[in-house]
């Protein structure tokens, strides 16, 4: 009798453990669905605040960047020109502690601020770097989230002398050409994210190659010719005068044309003819629309769209539409000319390549 008495006892508390931990799951469980557990200030509260895609794994450094990033955003929507002047410290690499002086100085002026004080205590909730995984406020523009405009911005700042060049000889902004170069880019990194990661972000390259357009700029030999063609060609639509003729001549020395105009867009070491006939495609599309009565000089969406479309495609109307190739970048997907045209008016390295009026 003792032994059947201990094993209905064991039971007993079995029976009774399970109970109180079924009871205690769905508890829990009802709890999550009606969000009796939220913490004020979690990753989708903060998600909505940022509305970006990147993400980013917890280490301490990080978690001090997020809550400066957002506590510089808060500043921003009270003093625009202060928030600035902070983020090109916070780009520059000044140190946390600078940073974060600079941003109390900044904050005194609003203390008595309801609002203000609000949106900064959300910055400095404990439950905003406590979190595994966060979204990165970094720009406005999915495409300038990624390491591949890194990489591109990398490169044009230090090709800037080049670039610049180019343009001046084709008579066309800078920006303009980058608008376009940029399109052809993304386009190639998005097809060879391996590629990107193992070969031309480390060593700071540009890709230069894919299956029918070449050189950076995605450039076909076709095009290059017509693009050469209207230079001489008087009766042209695209003819941009006597002083463009010869900008770029080959020399009586040169015998094989197609050679040597594959070498001009291929070379790797010296981009200027790249970015050269990017130019002048774009400045014979802009004299063939203002001698129809149309002036796109001023439209890096569509000068980017016909860049990625051809020569054929380029017909003068009124209201002429962004367009041409869709590439997805950072889960948002972009054409051609809308990249263009968000590059042109975002800002970024308007400082080298500035928008400018053609």
């Amino acid at each position: 009798m003792g032994f059947n008495k201990i094993k209905r006892n064991v039971f007993r508390i079995f029976l009774y453990g399970f109970a109180v931990a079924g009871f205690v799951f769905c508890f829990v469980y009802i709890g999550m669905q009606f969000g009796w557990f939220n913490v004020k200030g979690s990753v989708s509260e903060r998600n909505s605040y940022f509305n970006l895609d990147k993400k980013i794994n917890k280490n301490e450094n990080i978690n001090n960047n997020l809550q400066i990033i957002c506590q510089i955003n808060v500043i921003s929507k009270f003093a625009p020109l202060t928030s600035v002047n902070i983020y090109k410290n916070l780009n520059n690499g000044t140190n946390d502690e600078l940073l974060k002086a600079m941003i109390d100085s900044a904050s005194r002026r609003f203390k008595n601020d309801y609002l203000f004080n609000q949106d900064l205590n959300k910055c400095n909730n404990s439950n905003f770097a406590g979190t595994q995984e966060m979204n990165v406020p970094i720009s406005a523009y999915a495409w300038a989230d990624t390491d591949q405009w890194n990489l591109m911005k990398e490169v044009f700042t230090r090709d800037q002398e080049v670039i610049k060049k180019a343009a001046k000889d084709a008579g066309i902004s800078p920006r303009l050409i980058l608008s376009g170069v940029i399109g052809e880019q993304f386009r190639f990194f998005n097809n060879r994210r391996e590629s990107f990661k193992s070969y031309f972000e480390p060593l700071k390259i540009l890709a230069s190659l894919s299956n029918t357009s070449f050189g950076i700029a995605g450039l076909k030999p076709k095009t290059v010719g017509i693009i050469e063609d209207n230079l001489k060609n008087k009766n042209s639509a695209f003819y941009l005068g006597p002083d463009m003729e010869h900008i770029v001549d080959y020399g009586s020395t040169i015998t094989d044309i197609e050679s040597e105009r594959m070498n001009r867009i291929t070379n790797a070491k010296d981009p200027y003819y790249s970015y050269l006939y990017v130019g002048l495609y774009m400045k014979e599309i802009i004299a063939q629309w203002q001698k129809a009565g149309f002036d796109i000089s001023n439209r890096p969406d569509v000068l980017a769209t016909l860049y990625n479309l051809g020569f054929y495609y380029s017909v003068p109307k009124a209201n002429p539409q962004a367009g041409g190739t869709i590439i997805n970048i950072n889960n948002t997907d972009y054409t051609f000319g809308d990249i263009g045209y968000e590059f042109y008016y975002s800002g970024e390295l308007s400082d080298i390549y500035p928008i400018a009026v053609q």
